[in-house]
Parts: structure tokens; sequence; C-alpha cells
């Protein structure tokens, strides 16, 4: 009897498991926070921004606040300390490649992806089975400069769930003059908000610097390639001018810890340290409590794992207007005589003329149009996907057209170039 009335009084009022509850999760908080956070309002120009970041108070929030001041104090940092999307960057102009560690880029590069895997684009819309004949898929994008992220749903949900949590802890407040439920509540949204709030995100989150600086006279281009490397179906090229991110820099940028960041932390700990205790003292109501914090850890696993535009992360990209995008299919080509290579090539740029979209062959004729597009960021990219060549081979290309092509791009990209020359019988 004893044991029956346990279990019943513990699921009446489970105020005892919530203490437990709220020191775990603190990695989706994390993530919800480097998803949402960017907006801002700010009173006057120059003037201090107060940066508004609607992660719901949810159960996570007590274990995130000392995690993340073990973090600022070890490796100095808030972001988490790897992309979920490993990725490498490839400069188009030198060939130069490094592995992404911006945990920003890696998620553009997730979300277009799956992106480009639901929607093949109106060229394609005639093709039944294009996407299992998909070999590599290449968008090409321009970066503009925002002055703030976008608004979506997934930021707009944010502000609905803190909404609604503080509609669901007035109810006992109403019913029994209970405002326990409600304090509660509101301090933990308000103390969401403040940690939401700290400027280490902004530099942390968009660390690096600018193509050219505001006011600067020279104004600077640079092309790169946001790929997961070799095996993988798709990739990006992103055309950056002006005063857009400089993504090669930012890739492995580390931005330094603000003097204030630590003391902020440390008195934001003691704080879910005291809300902690307080609810540990509810004796009555608790399953409200319970509904609050299981609707914040879903908003807070929604907002940390779904799928963003660019431009909701600060990264408005526009697609290219020549050729927005590349795709490579497979099907077999020719092979053709191996000395080829050594016919004159057309005159002009006729060689660079692009190829109707269903004829892209492959890979390499996906890279081959690249190519077309930006002179040396085919080569450079050949050097990732194959990266045996690291000259100009004739044998290793199949057909007469290819084989040309390469020999030419190669000797402007400034590769060696392997000339076969015909032996004497004896």
């Amino acid at each position: 009897m004893n044991s029956t009335k346990e279990f019943a009084d513990q699921w009446r009022n489970p105020s005892d498991i919530l203490t437990l509850l709220l020191i775990i999760g603190g990695d989706v908080v994390q993530h919800a926070i480097a998803q949402l956070f960017g907006r801002y309002i700010q009173a006057r120009h120059n003037g201090p921004r107060f940066y508004l970041t609607p992660v719901a108070f949810s159960f996570g929030w007590v274990g995130y606040a000392f995690s993340s001041l073990a973090s600022v104090i070890g490796d100095k940092a808030l972001m988490p300390s790897a992309p979920d999307c490993p990725s490498k960057i490839i400069n188009c102009d030198t060939g130069y490649g490094r592995i992404n560690r911006s945990w920003l880029l890696g998620r553009i590069l997730r979300d277009c992806e799956l992106k480009a895997e639901k929607d093949l684009g109106l060229e394609y819309a005639d093709s039944v089975s294009v996407a299992r004949r998909i070999s590599l898929r290449i968008d090409i994008f321009e970066i503009r400069e925002n002055r703030q992220p976008q608004v979506d749903r997934v930021w707009l949900l944010g502000w609905l769930t803190i909404f609604v949590q503080a509609m669901v802890s007035i109810v006992p407040w109403a019913r029994n003059g209970e405002w326990g439920i409600c304090l509660i509540t509101v301090m933990g949204s308000a103390f969401a908000l403040l940690a939401g709030s700290l400027r280490q995100w902004n530099i942390e989150k968009w660390a690096g610097r600018r193509l050219t600086r505001p006011g600067g006279n020279r104004v600077r281009t640079k092309t790169v390639c946001l790929t997961r490397g070799n095996g993988h179906r798709y990739a990006m090229i992103l055309v950056g001018r002006g005063t857009a991110w400089d993504l090669e820099a930012m890739a492995t940028a580390k931005a330094d810890p603000m003097p204030e960041t630590p003391y902020l932390l440390g008195i934001m700990a003691v704080l879910w340290s005291c809300l902690l205790i307080a609810v540990s003292g509810l004796k009555r109501n608790a399953w409200f409590l319970v509904l609050i914090g299981a609707m914040g850890m879903v908003q807070n696993i929604y907002a940390g794992a779904a799928s963003r535009p660019p431009g909701a992360l600060n990264m408005d990209l526009v697609p290219y207007m020549q050729r927005p995008s590349i795709v490579g299919l497979s099907f077999d080509w020719p092979n053709d005589d191996a000395t080829s290579d050594e016919e004159p090539m057309e005159e002009g740029q006729e060689w660079r003329r692009p190829l109707p979209y269903k004829l892209v062959p492959g890979v390499r004729g996906a890279i081959r149009e690249v190519e077309k597009i930006f002179p040396k960021a085919g080569v450079a990219l050949m050097q990732e996907y194959f990266p045996a060549l690291v000259r100009y081979e004739p044998e290793r290309y199949r057909t007469n057209a290819e084989k040309k092509f390469w020999k030419k791009a190669f000797r402007e990209f400034g590769m060696p170039v392997t000339i076969h020359r015909a032996r004497n019988d004896r």
C-alpha cells in the first residue's frame, strides 16, 4: 500500500524529477542558440545592440549554463566546436583547399544540399529518374550582404513558444492563486533571452573578415567552392564581391574572446542554480512546469536541427545569373584517339562554350562546365575530385574534346602538362 501511495503521489506531482530534467540536454540548447542568434534591436546608429534570440526556457538550460562556463574558460568558445556537416572550402583561383571549421558554413552547405535533393529545378522537371542519374550537382551563387538575418518560421516559432509557455504558466495562478509556476517560467525565459544576447556569439558565428572594408577604395572579388569532398554529389560555388564575407578566412577563423564573457556566464550559472533550487521546492502543480519544459525542449530541438534559408543565417545567396546550376549526369563516354590532344584548339573562346544542361557528362563534365564559367576553378576542383590528376596526362581522359579542353585549362592555370611524342620504330 505504501508503494502504491508513493507511485500515486509521484505521478500526481512529479516535482522531484524536475530538478533532474533541468540539467540534461545542454548541447541541444547550444545548437538552438547558434541557429537563431543574429537579429537585434538598436536604439540609435552606432549604439549598443540587444540581440533577440528566441530560444525557449526548457529542461536543458541549467546544464548548458555550466557547460558554457566551462567551455569559455577552456577553449574560450560558445559556438559548437565543430560543424555538423564536415566540409572543405577551395579557393577557385589558387586551388588551395582547407578544412572548414565554421559551424555556419557547414550548416549552409547542409541546408542547400537538402533543398537541392528535393528541388531539381525546372530544367529537369521532365526527367523522372534524373535524381538517380546525378553524378555531381554544382549550384552557383553570388553572396549579397545582409544588415541582419532574415526572419523565418523557425525564428518566429521561438517567440510563439515563449508566449504559449507564459500563457500556460498563468493557469495555476488564475485557478488556485499559485503564482510559483508563473514566476519560474518568466524568470527562466528572461535568463534564456539574456544568455542568447551575449556579444560573444556574434564575433564567433561570423568570424573572419570582409573582402573589402566598408568605405574601402579597392573592391575585391573571391570565388570559392564549398563541398563535402570527393564521393559526394553536391557542391557550391560562391562568388563574393565588395563587402561580402571572405568565406575562405571564415572557414578557419577563430574569434578572440570578449573580456566580459566569463564573468557574465558565471553570473548566469548562479542565477540558473537559484532557479533550480526554486524548482525543487515546488509541492503542487508540477505537471504545468513539466509541460512548459517539454514545449521548450521541442522548440530547442527543432530550432537546432531545422533547415533554414541562407538569408536567415545572414548569408544572402542569389543564384548566379549566367548559370545558376550545373548537373553532371551519369552516362558512358566514348573513347577516342590517345593523341588527339595534339590537334589544334578552336579559335577564340569557342572552347568555353557551355553544353546544353542535359548533355553534361558525369563529374568531369560538371567540373568542365565550371571551368568554362570561372577559369582556373575547374582545374582547382579536379585536384579535389580526382587527386591523381596533379598534372595534365592525356591517357587519363576519354574523348578528344576533353583532352584538348583540359590541356589548355591546365596550361592557363600554370599546372604541368605532359607531352607524349611519337616514337620511331627501330
